[in-house]
């Protein structure tokens, strides 16, 4: 680790007796008033290791990304086999990379059989985005129906469709044509109609949590 931090330093020319903990502070734009601020030197399995030599688990696994665990041999593996052949050739969808296309079957082989084709993304908010301009551009109709206490993203058009103020109000105005429901309120499902685009609901939540019925099962 030591030598590590020492390449670092040299390769981009790093001040020494700037901490990394300044340079979070000071160059890094901040995604929240209050991050957690932990700097993690090692991570192993379910487990985090910060500078000092304390250990945490890890229940957020990344969002999801390293829900095998972090360095799983499997994993790392694969991830040595595919830097001997080559990193990063070109932008999806231009040249073929066997990674992506084996990729695309493997994951339609377990989809029904009208979703035979894959649009990949780096984000959730790109997939929104995609998601609702193919519905557009499919139906020609502009109404995107969302639902309320969901979140999709923090792009402009995942924005629009997220079902909290605390998300959105500092970037009005959104994408119009936009309606919000409640779950599991079926009156509700009226107010999609031939005039609806798309319809676009977080299946399972992510920031609002169980809802309250859900303690009685």
């Amino acid at each position: 680790m030591f030598i590590a931090n020492v390449f670092f330093n040299k390769l981009f020319n790093v001040e020494s007796g700037i901490t990394n903990r300044q340079l979070f502070f000071n160059q890094l734009a901040p995604t929240s008033f209050a991050p957690l601020a932990l700097e993690i030197i090692k991570a192993e399995g379910c487990k985090l290791w910060d500078a000092s030599g304390k250990e945490y688990i890890d229940l957020i696994g990344g969002i999801s990304v390293c829900n095998t665990g972090h360095r799983h041999p499997a994993v790392i593996k694969a991830i040595q086999q595919q830097l001997d052949c080559y990193m990063h050739v070109m932008v999806y969808g231009e040249v073929i990379q066997s990674p992506q296309t084996k990729y695309a079957q493997y994951l339609t082989q377990h989809l029904p059989a009208t979703l035979n084709c894959v649009f990949f993304t780096a984000s959730g908010s790109e997939a929104t985005e995609g998601s609702m301009k193919l519905a557009k551009r499919l139906t020609g109709r502009s109404q995107v129906i969302a639902f309320n206490n969901s979140y999709h993203g923090s792009t402009q058009g995942a924005l629009s469709v997220m079902g909290s103020e605390y998300w959105r109000n500092a970037y009005r105005p959104l994408l119009p044509d936009v309606l919000h429901l409640d779950y599991n309120n079926f009156s509700h499902l009226e107010h999609i109609t031939a005039d609806t685009a798309c319809v676009i609901a977080e299946t399972i939540q992510a920031e609002a949590g169980r809802p309250q019925y859900f303690f009685r099962w």
